[in-house]
């Protein structure tokens, strides 16, 4: 008789075949896009405000799973759009969400995502390095755009690492302790 394997089930092809994505699939295509690193084949983002339900491939299991897009169709925030991996789940994405790209809620993201905006705060070992290499008043520019003691006193750390002047490290103890006062709340009078 035969091969004796076991028949592939076919993969579900309506709506209620298909499971909604819970919370370890979406950890899964989260997991996948990280791991896969670098830009994603193609971004597919919703239109419109209300939400949309889409039906993807997942990355690991090759199983089609629902997913719902939801929030301002900005960009900005990562529920609002989907990553498509690869030509097969590009191809399985368009077909399984016709009706949505007919309709208009669905359309290709081929702008990368918003950068965003880096905080004043935000400073590398490298970038303190060079910025204890630059001039004085460089040095005083930096120190005040700080909102925070925590990289201030990174920067007097690697001064004091450095042998830098005591004409820096004033400046930059006299700054450390105008945050640390700004960060005491004040007693309510």
């Amino acid at each position: 008789m035969g091969g004796g394997g076991r028949q592939a089930t076919p993969p579900p092809t309506t709506k209620k075949e298909i499971k909604m994505a819970g919370e370890e699939d979406t950890m899964d295509r989260a997991i996948y896009s990280a791991m896969k690193g670098g830009e994603p084949y193609k971004r597919y983002i919703k239109t419109i405000l209300g939400m949309v339900f889409v039906t993807v491939l997942n990355p690991f299991s090759g199983k089609p799973e629902g997913v719902n897009l939801r929030g301002e169709p900005d960009g900005a925030n990562t529920d609002t759009f989907v990553e498509i991996w690869s030509p097969k789940e590009d191809i399985f994405f368009q077909r399984m969400n016709a009706g949505h790209f007919k309709a208009g809620n669905l359309r290709l993201l081929s702008e990368s995502l918003p950068e965003v905006p880096r905080s004043p705060n935000d400073i590398t070992n490298d970038e303190i390095d060079e910025l204890l290499g630059k001039k004085f008043l460089a040095l005083k520019n930096k120190l005040n755009q700080f909102t925070a003691p925590g990289p201030v006193y990174r920067l007097l750390r690697r001064a004091e690492e450095l042998e830098k002047s005591e004409k820096i490290a004033a400046a930059i103890k006299a700054r450390l302790a105008e945050l640390e006062l700004n960060a005491v709340p004040k007693p309510q009078e």
